[in-house]
């Protein structure tokens, strides 16, 4: 039905469907209804009805026929026009269904809304029914009741079922209703009031050292004429990086706008409140996905109406309806987990912060020990294009009664242990005799200590001693791990979970072995190098277990334990002043992977993991147990040395044609049978090649096909190819993906 009294009779619609275009679908709007940009809607779609939300609205449309909207959200639209536009850039240049980009801007728990169940069927229809289906139907159906929600139903029935289902249902012997859950506005937030009519007043900021005064006079100069601007903070690990965020975003709030903290893990989220409540009292928004949904609804719905001015979280927080907004800032931008890698769209927050700023002439800071180093080159090549200015904050900070000083706290002193000389020495012990010695040494003085190895469980590999089986997981094409607090093995892939095996599968030995060695087995070899010592673990299984506003982190900075063993986790934004020592297991875990970035990786976390110690009054050390002392990433690592390690790298990937030098877009496949996998691998390659040659697109490369590392996950066989070049869209675009490639644009591995 045409809507008479609009001038905009027509509606785009962004539909929750498996299109792989950033596409809308075209809607009539029905008479008297009310309807705008950035509404969500109910539509008819094929056979059934989904959740849309409009684009735009349009006066006329070229099509004969078009179908009504079906009901409209009667909270009008929720999406502002520059989340509309920033969520186009996102489907386009990410390309990603045009929904999923949106649906990243709606209140939480809006998704979803329409919701499919299946009405009673007749006693017809069960007679016709296997005895299965049969008896499932009957024992749900109990009483009076007309509906099951179809998920429900299909999560009771199993995959025999569910096939049965689908036939019934396409036969018409079994009828569907279509229901649109309603979304309500959560009431307001009772005010922050202070007591006794105080005015709630924050900690003063600190005194800064002139390199801080440099960067902050570099950011508030943009900040002050309201212009966009982009800046690499880049400071060593203990250098007052966050005071530069939190005066540079009290600048920003004294003007009138908003602001964007971003932090890498969930984990360092009470950390950062705690710091940022404590400048700015009542004033800091907490948007994470460890919150329930009711708690992030009203803290979304509280950001909307302007009741927050600050708004921190890992990277979904980005997308919070915070206006003005006058700065982002991404700590640890380097991290991996800023990018989205799993489901569509496959977006780094580092690139949509910086697009979102543009929209608001708003100004980003990336703040990092060890950047990225396609983003330090862009920012430190005179040569390079974009407008991101290099900041500088080389030396770390004492603050004394007087004044603080750059120059009064040294990086920790590093040692590099090589673990090869250990073993031929004699040393059959996870730790090198000089890590022992610091141990006893910084538990004597009652000094607190770190130790980091980037695996968790007790054993990476179980293997009998008999046949040299490896246990593996059936889902996926890698090793069981053992885990000792549950006393199963556990896939690091799919978490699948089994009981040890009491004879080998292939050869019935009893004889097992355990190689390698993860959190777990660190902890009991140093308990029972030091007993009674007080130790605390934190990687993920322990994250996913630990209350986040009190956790591991909070309680080893109070000093419940002396020392605290973790994964990467323990690397990222920790400040303990009574850490001294640092202690890395084993340097050399990940820098064999199969991808250009590990080396990158490596110097990462042990250049963020040896910043830890010394954060204090005391000096600090760092530990470094390595088989590969003579590798760049390793060494330069432990010395905290990102001039020495940029310098390597840029040249090594310069010679690979690797970013910064060229832009890789990755393609996968996925399928539960091998053969296939492969050969739809291979034809994707070979018509990739020949659209190449065709279209004139020499300067676009496709590497591949090749397995994906590891091979098999989640019962599916994984390969992919590359595109490499200065503009490998050129060549996507001309493709014509079918169904199950998925694209990665900008990936940050090709694992």
């Amino acid at each position: 039905m045409t809507n008479l009294s609009s001038p905009f009779p027509y509606a785009e619609v962004a539909v929750d469907a498996p299109v792989r275009a950033p596409r809308t679908f075209t809607y009539s709007v029905p008479e008297g209804m009310a309807l705008a940009p950035g509404q969500m809607v109910q539509v008819s779609f094929g056979p059934r009805l989904a959740d849309g939300v409009v684009a735009r609205l349009s006066p006329s449309t070229t099509l004969d026929v078009v179908k009504p909207i079906g009901k409209a959200d009667p909270l009008g639209s929720i999406l502002s026009p520059q989340q509309l536009d920033l969520a186009q850039w996102i489907s386009d240049y990410y390309c990603a269904p045009l929904y999923e980009a949106l649906a990243l801007m709606l209140s939480p728990g809006s998704r979803g809304r329409t919701l499919a169940a299946i009405l009673r069927p007749s006693d017809d229809a069960l007679a016709g029914m296997g005895e299965v289906l049969r008896q499932r139907m009957t024992a749900l159906f109990t009483g009076r009741r007309r509906l099951i929600a179809e998920d429900t139903l299909r999560a009771r029935l199993g995959p025999a079922g569910q096939r049965e289902l689908d036939r019934l249902l396409r036969r018409g012997v079994l009828a569907r209703q279509w229901r649109w859950r309603a979304v309500k506005e959560p009431a307001d937030e009772p005010p922050v009031t202070p007591p006794q009519g105080e005015t709630p007043t924050g900690e003063p900021p600190l005194p800064a050292t002139l390199p801080q005064q440099l960067a902050l006079a570099s950011i508030c100069n943009v900040l002050d004429s309201k212009a966009y601007g982009a800046f690499l903070l880049h400071g060593v690990t203990g250098s007052g990086k966050t005071e530069v965020y939190l005066q540079a975003m009290s600048r920003c709030l004294a003007g009138g706008r908003k602001a964007i903290l971003l932090v890498p893990e969930i984990s360092l989220t009470p950390q950062a409140v705690q710091r940022f409540q404590a400048r700015f009292p009542g004033q800091v928004a907490v948007l994470h996905s460890r919150l329930s949904i009711a708690e992030r609804r009203r803290a979304w719905w509280s950001i909307r109406k302007g009741r927050y001015p600050i708004v921190i979280g890992s990277r979904s927080a980005l997308f919070a309806p915070i206006a003005p907004l006058g700065l982002v800032i991404l700590d640890e931008e380097h991290e991996w987990t800023y990018k989205q890698q799993d489901v569509e769209p496959r977006y780094h927050a580092r690139s949509v912060a910086m697009r979102l700023a543009q929209q608001c002439n708003a100004v980003v800071v990336l703040g990092s020990a060890t950047p990225d180093i396609a983003v330090y080159h862009r920012a430190a090549s005179p040569t390079s294009s974009g407008r991101l200015k290099l900041l500088e904050l080389p030396r770390r900070i004492a603050i004394d009664a007087a004044a603080p000083t750059s120059l009064g706290r040294l990086l920790a002193e590093a040692h590099l242990v090589d673990m090869r000389k250990e073993l031929k020495e004699g040393n059959r012990s996870i730790f090198s005799r000089s890590l022992q010695d610091a141990l006893r040494q910084t538990v004597a003085a009652q000094k607190q200590a770190i130790l980091f190895i980037n695996r968790r469980g007790d054993s990476g590999i179980v293997q009998c001693r008999d046949c040299g089986h490896t246990v593996r997981c059936a889902s996926c094409d890698v090793p069981l791990t053992y885990h000792s607090d549950v006393g199963r093995l556990v896939c690091h892939q799919c978490n699948r979970r089994r009981r040890p095996y009491q004879h080998c599968p292939r050869c019935q030995s009893s004889r097992f072995r355990q190689l390698g060695l993860g959190t777990q087995r660190v902890v009991a070899e140093l308990e029972a190098l030091l007993p009674g010592i007080a130790v605390l673990r934190w990687d993920r299984d322990i994250a996913a277990e630990t209350d986040p506003s009190d956790g591991v982190l909070e309680r080893f900075a109070r000093g419940e334990a002396q020392v605290l063993v973790g994964t990467q986790m323990v690397a990222k934004g920790l400040h303990v002043p009574a850490v001294t020592l640092v202690g890395v297991i084993l340097a050399d875990v990940g820098l064999h992977l199969p991808d250009f970035r590990s080396s990158e990786r490596v110097f990462q976390l042990l250049c963020q993991v040896a910043g830890r110690a010394g954060r204090g009054e005391d000096a600090g050390q760092a530990i470094v147990q390595t088989y590969r002392p003579d590798h760049y990433a390793v060494a330069l690592g432990a010395r905290q040395d990102y001039a020495g390690f940029y310098r390597n790298e840029i040249a090594f990937r310069r010679r690979q044609n690797m970013p910064p030098f060229s832009r890789l877009i990755r393609l996968a496949y996925a399928h539960t049978n091998e053969a296939l996998a492969e050969r739809e691998a291979t034809r994707m390659g070979r018509t990739l090649q020949h659209q190449r040659l065709t279209q004139g697109l020499t300067e676009v490369e496709v590497m591949g096909p090749a397995p994906a590392y590891p091979l098999k996950v989640r019962g599916k066989y994984r390969w992919r190819l590359i595109l490499r070049g200065p503009d490998p869209r050129l060549l996507l675009d001309k493709a014509d993906l079918p169904d199950g490639w998925v694209v990665d644009v900008d990936p940050v591995s090709l694992l």
